[in-house]
């Protein structure tokens, strides 16, 4: 298989966040979309070796932060380079928490949300989930998939360095 073909298939990219027991956790993803209007339904896929998974099992409850193609390319590398196990990644970035739940300050929409359902497979977990709030924050284009590949992903890389130190720096 062309595992390539998959990049053609249309995805946004997201932060997830989540309430580990009163400290916001999160996770880049980039895997969601809408399934249903009544109720209001998304699936959310997230990778199974990701903390924040983990939380979401526990509480039933996650946020989901639209990006826009303006953001700080910081934003993706910090919520995508590094473990919520070891690094609080909303240390640095500016955000509200509504029910415990964090949500990015500087997103496109913000969304509010209560698992319905849950399926693992080997690599992921598919979340189907109710959204019992949603906000818009402001105006903008959503940042894609697409986007990221082709020209935010060098953008992003340029904060490695940064991120990689900052884990030496925790964990040293």
């Amino acid at each position: 298989m062309d595992t390539d073909a998959l990049f053609k298939l249309t995805h946004g990219i997201y932060i997830l966040g989540a309430d580990d027991n009163g400290r916001p956790v999160g996770c880049t993803v980039d895997a969601v979309m809408q399934v249903a209007d009544k109720p209001t339904v998304i699936a959310l896929s997230c990778r199974n070796t990701s903390y924040t998974k983990s939380v979401i099992e526990q509480s039933g409850r996650f946020s989901l932060s639209v990006l826009g193609q303006d953001v700080d390319p910081f934003v993706v590398a910090d919520f995508g380079f590094q473990s919520s196990r070891t690094v609080d990644k909303w240390q640095e970035v500016p955000h509200v928490t509504e029910n415990g739940l964090p949500c990015l300050q500087n997103c496109l929409a913000c969304f509010f949300c209560k698992v319905l359902n849950q399926q693992s497979f080997e690599s992921n977990t598919l979340f189907v989930a109710e959204v019992v709030d949603g906000k818009n924050m402001a105006a903008g284009e959503p940042l894609t998939y697409f986007d990221y590949r082709t020209s935010f992903k060098e953008k992003v890389l340029k904060f490695l360095p940064n991120i990689l130190n900052r884990k030496e720096n925790k964990n040293g």
